[in-house]
């Protein structure tokens, strides 16, 4: 008698038994799972990130104090007098100062005229931040200082400018002078001053 073969498909055994349904299903879970937690923590890094520059660019354009703003003006102002009495010395030339109420700018004098000075990185025109003010005592006199006036760019440019300091290639500064720099409604205040004999400073002011 002839037995007729009989194929059979067997399941094909692989060591680990990925054949298995409902063990592949559990590993693709797990998987799925640990992938999704990496991703979360990694969201969850970059929230902190972007928290921690959110707060820093916070604080940056808050800006400074009120005191230090002033501070930091006075300051300022100090070391450019100091350059530009060193550029008077070195050039042999006259600078000088002219204050506003908001701003204040160095001139130069140049074929027996005063002059802006301009194309000085440095020694340009400085207006102050909003609030803050500029009081100035000549020889321990108040002067009244005021804005510029309401004449257009070309009218302005023909008036004749005059320092209300000098600072004068012999490292001299004339007349003595006391500039205040002040926020209304805040007690603190800082000044610059000079006399005859060039000294500068910037301090904290009693004003």
């Amino acid at each position: 008698m002839v037995h007729r073969a009989v194929k059979a498909s067997l399941p094909i055994s692989v060591p680990g038994k990925l054949n298995n349904p409902k063990l592949n299903s559990r590993v693709y879970n797990e998987g799925s799972s640990r992938v999704n937690g990496f991703t979360l923590l990694e969201l969850m890094i970059v929230l902190v990130i972007v928290s921690i520059l959110f707060t820093f660019v916070s604080f940056t354009i808050r800006g400074h104090s009120p005191e230090e703003s002033m501070a930091e003006e006075a300051r300022r102002l100090d070391r450019l007098i100091q350059l530009a009495l060193e550029e008077a010395v070195l050039k042999n030339t006259e600078s000088g100062l002219e204050f506003k109420r908001h701003s204040y700018r160095f001139l130069s004098y140049e074929d027996e005229e005063w002059r802006a000075v301009s194309g000085d990185r440095l020694l340009r025109e400085r207006q102050l931040p909003n609030e803050m003010e500029i009081e100035l005592a000549i020889e321990q006199l108040d002067v009244v200082i005021g804005e510029p006036s309401e004449q257009n760019d070309d009218e302005r440019a023909e008036e004749e400018l005059k320092p209300q300091v000098f600072l004068l290639s012999s490292e001299e500064i004339t007349p003595e002078f006391t500039a205040y720099f002040s926020i209304r409604g805040i007690a603190t205040s800082y000044q610059v001053s000079g006399s005859i004999d060039g000294k500068h400073e910037a301090t904290q002011s009693d004003f």
